[in-house]
């Protein structure tokens, strides 16, 4: 699908940005400079239209001369299709899941030298995220640059905890507090069978709380049977294993969840609440006696393919997404500004309706933690724990030791195969 996005012509005379490069409407003779040439900058991403929509509009209104053509992934347009195709888009935006696709089919460039150029700071950006980016290379490149970040809450329907006359989950709770209440709120009434505690397999696996690495950089061999990846599949495993509270349930919806964690959802709740759901949120659960002080950087990124016509332009556009003027425009609308701003983190939420007395600012309690050397083949292990390991381990089909040696043949195996 392929959709262009114009603004109405106004005067494009843009001689300066919030990303500027050092350019001045006079140069040092006094000559004004030329104004930028119009272009189409296209915009390749997986973003939903609405969200893709808002992210023309930001685009445009600052940069009158671009006009921005979205390029939406489909099964079909997939990264590997865009190399075969020869159409590479001038700007990438996309879940930090496939970036290593992306640079498999060489539709990322080191964007070192456009920093370095355009005097971006990468030090704006929260603890940790830095280095999460430069986790991503051993050769000192920055192949992206993450613009929001993907934290967790645990969310919670208050109208099962009243039902049922069990206090509110708090801040602060560990995963065995969280077991303990999901007991408790777990039950049929009539024909509702209310979970307790449900999550997002793959989200949390990615959230890596224990920031257990999972591939050795130098041999190449999964790490997953580890004692901290059996802790987390055990207690993640272990809240499937309360009866009643299998997979299944929805929290927005059918509202029979009474906590839950994934993805921010928080732009979805207000609709929800229209249909009768009373809502809040806390800090996401910690593991007891975890000090890995936060979690693996989730994010969604921008690249820039190499050897585009556009490329310093495009620069300038995200330089100019990751200013503390935009970054608080997407704070308003529920996306966790990822710059260390208390300006952008102060506005979170405001533009959106029904979240005014909302524990928001549990949010920002999800810090980015200590990053570890990532590797082209974590997702693999990954994929394996999500897909494999855990509902084995929650089905009860294969015993624990059974479960995790399976599981580290299975991530091999696949390792060695995309090796080859």
């Amino acid at each position: 699908m392929v959709k262009t996005y114009t603004l109405s012509a106004l005067a494009i005379l843009l001689l300066t940005t919030a990303c500027s490069d050092g350019r001045n409407p006079e140069n040092v003779q006094g000559e004004r400079e030329e104004p930028p040439k119009p272009f189409t900058l296209t915009y390749y991403t997986d973003l939903k239209p609405a969200v893709m929509e808002l992210e023309a509009s930001i685009i445009q209104k600052k940069f009158p001369h671009i006009t921005v053509k979205p390029v939406l992934a489909s099964a079909n347009l997939k990264p590997e299709h865009l190399a075969a195709s020869g159409n590479i888009p001038d700007l990438i935006s996309y879940t930090i899941g496939t970036l290593w696709n992306f640079r498999d089919h060489d539709l990322l460039t080191d964007l070192n030298p456009f920093i370095q150029k355009h005097g971006f700071d990468m030090n704006r950006f929260l603890p940790n995220v830095k280095e999460s980016i430069q986790a991503y290379s051993d050769k000192g490149e920055t192949l992206f640059i993450p613009y929001t970040l993907s934290t967790n809450v645990l969310y919670f329907n208050k109208n099962i905890f009243n039902k049922f006359g069990v206090p509110y989950p708090k801040d602060g709770m560990t995963w065995d507090e969280v077991y303990d209440l999901a007991k408790k709120v777990t039950r049929t009434d009539g024909t509702v069978k209310y979970k307790g505690f449900q999550f997002q397999h793959q989200n949390l696996t990615w959230k890596n709380q224990l920031m257990q690495p999972l591939i050795d950089p130098n041999t190449f061999k999964s790490l997953l049977d580890s004692l901290g990846w059996r802790r987390w599949v055990e207690t993640m495993g272990g809240f499937l294993l309360i009866p009643g509270n299998e997979n299944g349930g929805t929290f927005e919806k059918a509202q029979d969840v009474a906590m839950y964690s994934g993805p921010n959802m928080l732009a979805t709740l207000p609709e929800a609440a229209k249909n009768g759901l009373d809502w809040d949120v806390v800090s996401l659960p910690t593991f007891t006696g975890n000090t890995s002080e936060g979690t693996q950087m989730i994010s969604p990124f921008y690249g820039i393919p190499p050897n585009g016509k556009h490329m310093d332009e495009t620069f300038r556009v995200i330089a100019y997404m990751l200013s503390e003027e935009v970054q608080i425009l997407k704070s308003r609308r529920g996306m966790v500004p990822i710059i260390d701003s208390q300006a952008a983190a102060s506005q979170y939420g405001k533009d959106l309706e029904g979240v005014e007395g909302k524990n928001l600012a549990a949010f920002f309690q999800d810090k980015v933690g200590k990053p570890f050397r990532t590797t082209k083949y974590d997702d693999i292990v990954k994929t394996v724990i999500y897909k494999e390991l855990l509902p084995n381990y929650f089905r009860g089909t294969k015993d624990i030791n059974t479960a995790f040696r399976e599981a580290e043949e299975s991530s091999n195996k696949q390792i060695e195969e995309k090796r080859r």
